[in-house]
């Protein structure tokens, strides 16, 4: 599961970086990742700042992504604009669309 793998590394990054995780304080959002091809996974950001990474289908999700493995890793690779995925239908997004963007340009800044 190669997004997980990626989403797993970039988590790692961000709870290590505390000029992040000061940023995401009080943030409380859970975003699903429902991968076509392979296992569903979701991200949970925490009061402190952290977050957490887990297996399976969130209980509330305030953002759902629904993707292949492949396309979600190039994604979160930067190897393919999220937009444009958007757009011819490679990528769909269901819930706050707001907090797909933020979640963009936290995935940008993580790496």
């Amino acid at each position: 599961m190669a997004s997980f793998e990626t989403m797993k590394n970039l988590i790692e990054k961000l709870n290590s970086n505390l000029e992040m995780k000061n940023e995401l304080k009080g943030w409380n959002k859970t975003f699903q990742f429902n991968i076509t091809d392979n296992k569903e996974y979701y991200v949970e950001f925490k009061e402190d700042g952290s977050a957490v990474l887990k297996e399976g289908k969130a209980p509330v999700a305030n953002t759902t992504f629904s993707a292949t493995d492949k396309v979600m890793d190039d994604i979160l690779n930067g190897k393919l604009d999220g937009v444009q995925a958007y757009f011819s239908g490679q990528l769909k997004v269901s819930g706050d669309i707001l907090l797909a963007q933020k979640l963009v340009s936290l995935v940008k800044k993580a790496k």
